[in-house]
């Protein structure tokens, strides 16, 4: 069982890790200019998921 948590734990903090230096790469290359804030805009519009409508 302890195993087992450890391995969720490896692999959550593996994955976050990742995400983030992901995150600090696309920063970097918009603010270098190689990525246009309206693409990374868009490509965000896109991962967001779709909340209902409330009136």
């Amino acid at each position: 069982m302890v195993d087992t948590l450890k391995a969720f734990g490896l692999a959550g903090f593996l994955f976050f890790l990742i995400k983030g230096l992901m995150w600090l790469v696309l920063f970097g290359l918009v603010a270098r200019g190689v990525v246009s804030k309206d693409k990374v805009d868009r490509f965000r519009q896109r991962l967001r998921f779709r909340k209902g409508k409330r009136d």
